[in-house]
């Protein structure tokens, strides 16, 4: 089932193409509030704690950081923007470097709250069948105004796909974000799980018979 953003503040949307007919929708979701989530989303990382700076806050979802810093060089020019009303330890991914986020849970969407809109940011998606790469100017929707005063939350839904792995990545100085939230797919119940079980054995006990019937 497809869940919907009806109940979010935004202040717009854009549709982004991808192949296979797949979309991922951007929504501004808020302005200068880092803290406020999408409707049905989890906090993630909230990259608050310099000394474990892969830290996350679901023991399913891990943090990779190649190269990127959590508390290093925090608003210092060339290096790293600030974020607007956030006085909290952020991510920076300075140019040449990533973090990526790696779930084994299935998430329906994912946000972050952002400084600093660059042309030279991007954020990779990747799901079963699906493998998406929103660059600086699709994510703020043509803003690219690079003012320190700037600081949006962003999220990205996925439509009927799901996304088990997010890249963030920048070419040049610098990428900053804080406070990663998502939407997972729920998990089965035991019921459920019983009942797909049972389903496969059902499943294979008639390809026995026919194969037995085949070779009779």
């Amino acid at each position: 089932m497809r869940l919907t953003l009806s109940a979010l503040l935004a202040t717009a949307a854009v549709v982004i193409a991808a192949p296979a007919s797949a979309a991922v929708v951007v929504t501004h979701v808020s302005v200068g509030d880092p803290n406020t989530l999408p409707a049905g989303q989890t906090l993630i990382a909230d990259f608050n704690n310099p000394a474990d700076q892969d830290a996350t806050l679901v023991d399913f979802v891990t943090l990779t950081l190649n190269g990127a810093t959590v508390g290093v060089n925090e608003g210092v020019g060339g290096y790293s923007g600030t974020l607007p009303n956030d006085p909290t330890n952020y991510l920076t991914v300075p140019g040449g470097k990533s973090a990526t986020f790696t779930s084994t849970r299935l998430m329906s969407s994912f946000s972050l709250y952002m400084g600093s809109p660059d042309t030279y940011n991007s954020i990779r998606f990747i799901g079963a069948g699906f493998d998406q790469t929103i660059n600086g100017t699709q994510m703020f929707q043509g803003d690219t105004s690079q003012a320190w005063s700037w600081g949006k939350r962003i999220n990205f839904d996925f439509g009927d796909y799901k996304v088990s792995q997010v890249i963030l990545s920048s070419s040049s100085n610098s990428f900053e974000v804080d406070n990663a939230a998502a939407n997972f797919a729920a998990v089965p119940e035991p019921a459920t799980w019983a009942f797909m079980i049972m389903g496969f054995g059902a499943a294979g006990a008639v390809l026995r018979r026919r194969n037995a019937l085949s070779l009779a």
